[in-house]
């Protein structure tokens, strides 16, 4: 299913600063990204690479590799690339997938050596002035871009507590990240299209207490702070949850694609790494 609507709460628009800061502090979490956080529907990585096999994917800013993942199990070679060493330490146990010490900045690929680079709720963490070059770089001419974000369903009531305990005075602010200038403002991507996918999580109270620690708004808080913030997790999950079911978290992937422009392709052939348009 298409929309137009923009990508979700999680994707605000950082300054990169504090971003380094808070993108530092994923790899201190990595055990509790990979229980608390959710895959990405096969359906959504279907329509972003195409329902053929066998391409070269780079997963850029991948962390523990769940959007790598769903890549491998499509039958497709994948390369995982982060700047963290624990994110990555718990990606390589996944089959079928390489992975790379790196930045999205810096992108360690030759020229035009993937059929496509896929990016799971990274992508507004970067420095795209000198991403986006990077990345058009390594695209083959007739790759694709895809840019995922998992948001959860804030209109359930108990999700929308939830998140407001996590995100504290960030929640539902008017600054969410919006893709698509920032590839059309870059001139090197062109046929950009959305769409949106609906898909659950399912967590136990360890897990949703996980959800809260792998989210860098509460992984930078001070101790004592993150604690009573994580109690406030448990009460919402004793007041909510009927186990032995698990909690059902809902989300909306959305979903971003685009193709290298001819400018970037031809940037490409003329002078190797491709340099943004001004």
């Amino acid at each position: 299913m298409t929309t137009n609507e923009p990508a979700g709460d999680s994707a605000a628009t950082p300054d990169h600063g504090v971003s380094a800061a808070r993108a530092k502090s994923f790899g201190a979490v990595a055990a509790a990204y990979e229980v608390g956080r959710p895959s990405f529907p096969v359906e959504a990585l279907t329509w972003i690479l195409g329902p053929g096999r066998g391409l070269q994917v780079l997963d850029l800013g991948a962390g523990t590799g769940k959007l790598a993942a769903v890549a491998a199990e499509l039958g497709h070679h994948v390369i995982a690339v982060d700047p963290s060493p624990e994110m990555l330490a718990v990606c390589r146990r996944r089959p079928g997938i390489d992975t790379m010490v790196g930045a999205a900045e810096s992108i360690p690929l030759a020229h035009a050596s993937v059929d496509a680079v896929v990016v799971g709720q990274a992508f507004h963490w970067f420095d795209h002035a000198r991403a986006l070059p990077e990345i058009a770089r390594v695209l083959r001419p007739n790759g694709v871009l895809g840019l995922l974000w998992n948001n959860a369903d804030t209109v359930v009531p108990w999700v929308r507590r939830i998140f407001q305990v996590i995100q504290g005075d960030g929640f539902g602010g008017s600054d969410r990240f919006e893709p698509m200038p920032v590839l059309e403002e870059s001139n090197l991507f062109t046929m950009i299209e959305q769409a949106r996918f609906r898909h659950w999580h399912d967590l136990d109270r360890k897990g949703l207490r996980q959800l809260a620690q792998s989210h860098s708004a509460v992984a930078i808080l001070k101790e004592t702070r993150r604690e009573q913030v994580l109690e406030q997790i448990d009460s919402i999950y004793d007041h909510t949850a009927r186990p032995p079911e698990p909690l059902r978290m809902p989300y909306l992937t959305g979903c971003f694609r685009a193709r290298p422009s001819e400018f970037a392709n031809y940037r490409r052939t003329v002078d190797g790494p491709v340099a943004p348009h001004l």
